[in-house]
């Protein structure tokens, strides 16, 4: 692509250009918005700033580029030159490109303006090399006095960026940025967009205290209505377009499922040459193994790959590309033992339940199992809420077992001293409690509807649609 091609590309994606006050009504992106009947906001990009660099990721689907054009909509109606906004789509740019694209949005795009850009660079993580490239830009171009907004759907390079871009991210309060599916709460005021309670956010590690008694009362005279959007949330899950299906016609649109399995398979997968069968076996075996150690031999073998080492990287391609997390068993000095088994868990339950919408031949994985999956997701939300930087070293939120190999769910920093456990049932909690009260101390279990306290006060019974709902905004 020549300077002239680049120029015309950029001005396409730069309608605001043209009409400033007019330009939100035809995009695409926000015109959907509109008509969708969802009233979401995550926020995630308010703050952006000159001379500072962020770098927004998470899964594909979850509305990065809708936030992006929130972003510049905003910045537009806080009176900035809209000629100083700079938007480039980056997933077809070849290796290099990047600098053209600083040139020719600088020297030709908006020629003359002499204040700093912002510059929105949409699935830049497609980029080869982009890490290393904006290091050189920051470095040695007046994008070091710029705004800088990255976003991308893969943390396959996330390292290699910290170092990279170390020193170099400006003014940024809180450089790094994650955007996941919707918390139980932000799905709540979707369906009740009044009503509910203002509960505070809870600690895990404080799920014993005070506070956390007053605000379960608080949510009491919900609970029936908490306990039937849990179930719908578990469902359908927090990926945007699902939930706007939910609200419309109560079921997820079948051609976002397969928009979903295409992501997996020509994305996230896209560099392990899999067919599509194979696709689905492996997406089949994680989900049939929710809430249990994965042995990669075993799911090789299912797959049809040659070897555990084959496997283990396919595991891993979803987990850069944050369709799963890996929860590790605890070692010693509440570390990841990253030499046993790992549980695997998605990012999202209606990616748990992919492959049986893709064929109902295939099980559906027992909402119990979701609904433990998802108290370890708002496990890992509350541990990253202060730094979105540290989600990919999966160390905040582990498993246990004890010597007779009975398994506590969730521990770890994040909760320690307590122990979370998924148990989505309203009968025999007391004896379930046991092994949490002996290995942990105490710690919470997350029921169906019930609520109360073990007899010796060391475990409390907290309904799962409760506990998610204190744990994360």
């Amino acid at each position: 692509m020549n300077d002239q091609e680049m120029l015309r590309t950029m001005s396409r994606g730069c309608p605001w250009w043209r009409t400033p006050a007019g330009w939100e009504l035809d995009d695409p992106d926000l015109k959907s918005l509109r008509e969708s009947p969802l009233r979401y906001e995550p926020h995630v990009l308010d703050d952006a700033v000159p001379d500072a660099l962020y770098v927004l990721r998470g899964p594909r689907r979850v509305g990065k580029s809708v936030e992006v054009k929130k972003a510049i909509a905003g910045l537009i109606h806080r009176g900035v030159e809209p000629r100083r906004i700079i938007h480039y789509a980056c997933d077809t740019l070849s290796p290099g490109a990047l600098r053209q694209v600083e040139r020719v949005g600088r020297n030709l795009a908006t020629a003359g303006i002499v204040e700093p850009r912002y510059w929105f660079l949409d699935a830049i993580t497609a980029v080869h090399d982009w890490p290393t490239e904006i290091k050189w830009l920051r470095d040695n171009t007046e994008m070091r006095e710029d705004c800088v907004v990255l976003t991308g759907s893969s943390s396959y390079d996330l390292d290699l960026a910290r170092n990279e871009l170390a020193g170099r991210r400006g003014q940024a309060r809180r450089s790094d940025r994650l955007l996941l599916p919707m918390s139980f709460r932000a799905f709540c005021q979707q369906f009740r967009s009044s009503g509910l309670p203002e509960a505070p956010v809870i600690r895990p590690c404080d799920f014993m205290g005070k506070e956390c008694s007053e605000a379960t009362a608080e949510l009491l005279p919900w609970i029936d209505d908490l306990v039937s959007l849990w179930e719908v949330y578990c469902g359908c899950g927090g990926l945007p377009p699902a939930v706007a299906g939910q609200l419309n016609q109560a079921d997820v649109d079948s051609s976002f499922i397969q928009t979903l399995f295409d992501i997996v398979y020509g994305d996230a997968l896209k560099r392990a040459n899999l067919t599509a069968a194979q696709v689905l076996h492996l997406l089949n075996e994680l989900s049939k193994g929710l809430a249990s150690p994965m042995n990669m031999s075993d799911l090789a073998r299912t797959v049809g790959l040659s070897d555990y080492r084959l496997a283990s990287r396919r595991v891993q391609d979803l987990i850069d590309n944050y369709i799963v997390w890996p929860c590790h068993k605890q070692g010693q000095h509440s570390f990841p033992n990253l030499a046993a088994q790992s549980k695997y868990y998605f990012t999202d339950p209606l990616l748990a339940r992919l492959a049986h919408k893709r064929d109902e031949r295939l099980a559906d994985p027992d909402l119990s199992r979701i609904s433990e999956q998802q108290i370890g997701q708002h496990l890992v939300r509350s541990a990253v809420a202060g730094d979105p930087s540290t989600y990919n070293d999966f160390s905040s939120v582990m498993y246990t077992q004890n010597a007779s190999r009975k398994e506590i769910d969730f521990v770890g920093p994040v909760s320690s001293p307590l122990g979370f456990e998924g148990k989505y049932a309203d009968t025999r909690i007391e004896r379930e409690s046991t092994t949490l009260r002996a290995t942990t101390g105490g710690g919470v279990l997350a029921t169906r509807a019930l609520i109360g306290t073990s007899k010796d006060g060391q475990a409390r019974f907290v309904p799962a649609a409760f506990v998610a709902f204190l744990l994360a905004e």
